[in-house]
């Protein structure tokens, strides 16, 4: 068993893979929810961590939701959000959430160095990228050799005259 994650899976649009239990109809369907909660639950002692984004909580399994350990909030309205969110990072906090400027999240967990939640602002794009990028370009991919002149394959012999 290991705490430190070698692999992150990341689980876009959380409420489509694990959703509550009650919602999965097809047989099919429970059986990827099943495999997908497993790994969740079971992966940290396999190094297998897991980054879940959703943006409806009432719809995603609490028995996943309640093992992160570590919740970005971002604003939210709707109450079955803000009152399970509220669990997390108190009512006082839940509550404010509705009114959360964009790129604003309340954050609690393992990974903040404070005990009490946290308000934050994620960078701006824009401002990012022009502060970042003069010192640190993209990639170039390096350019593909070229083709020898005879027109062989790269690594290949050509045909001497008279050879089939």
């Amino acid at each position: 068993m290991t705490d430190e994650a070698r692999l992150c899976l990341v689980y876009e649009e959380a409420r489509s893979l694990v959703p509550e239990w009650n919602s999965v109809a097809a047989e099919g369907d429970k059986l990827a929810t099943a495999t997908s909660a497993r790994a969740i639950l079971q992966g940290r002692k396999y190094g297998l961590g897991c980054l879940l984004i959703t943006q409806r909580t009432a719809n995603v399994t609490k028995t996943i939701l309640n093992q992160c350990n570590t919740i970005f909030a971002m604003r939210t309205f709707d109450d079955t959000g803000k009152d399970f969110l509220g669990n997390y990072i108190g009512s006082d906090y839940a509550a404010v959430l509705p009114s959360l400027q964009p790129r604003h999240a309340v954050v609690i967990g393992k990974a903040s160095s404070c005990e009490n939640p946290v308000l934050i602002r994620s960078n701006d794009q824009d401002a990012f990228r022009a502060r970042f990028r003069p010192e640190n370009p993209p990639r170039q991919p390096a350019p593909m050799p070229a083709p020898e002149a005879d027109g062989g394959e790269v690594g290949q012999e050509a045909n001497p005259e008279g050879a089939e």
